[in-house]
């Protein structure tokens, strides 16, 4: 391979790169955009318990068929638990 083709080469990677890096932004953006609005319905539902029970289930699930991604998830899990009003919830009568 002449210096030619490896500089073209190189040039055809850094911009598969940039443009990775530039999609990569464009869903974190994204992502803020739905937490702020899932955030905004979350705190205005009126059954907040019931969708604290029915989030943990549905996390569980998710962290099970994704565990290379659970770690990851469980941050932004904490921020939505939060959100539920984790913590917060009424004993449950006994």
């Amino acid at each position: 391979m002449d210096n030619d083709q490896m500089k073209e080469m190189l040039e055809v990677h850094t911009q598969s790169i940039q443009g990775l890096m530039d999609n990569q932004l464009l869903l974190a953006g994204q992502v803020q955009v739905l937490q702020a609005a899932l955030a905004t319905m979350l705190l205005h539902h009126p059954d907040r318990p019931s969708l604290l029970r029915t989030f943990k289930g549905y996390m569980k699930i998710s962290k099970e068929s994704t565990p290379q991604l659970a770690r990851h998830m469980e941050a932004l899990e904490g921020g939505m638990l939060a959100l539920l009003g984790e913590g917060t919830e009424p004993k449950a009568k006994g």
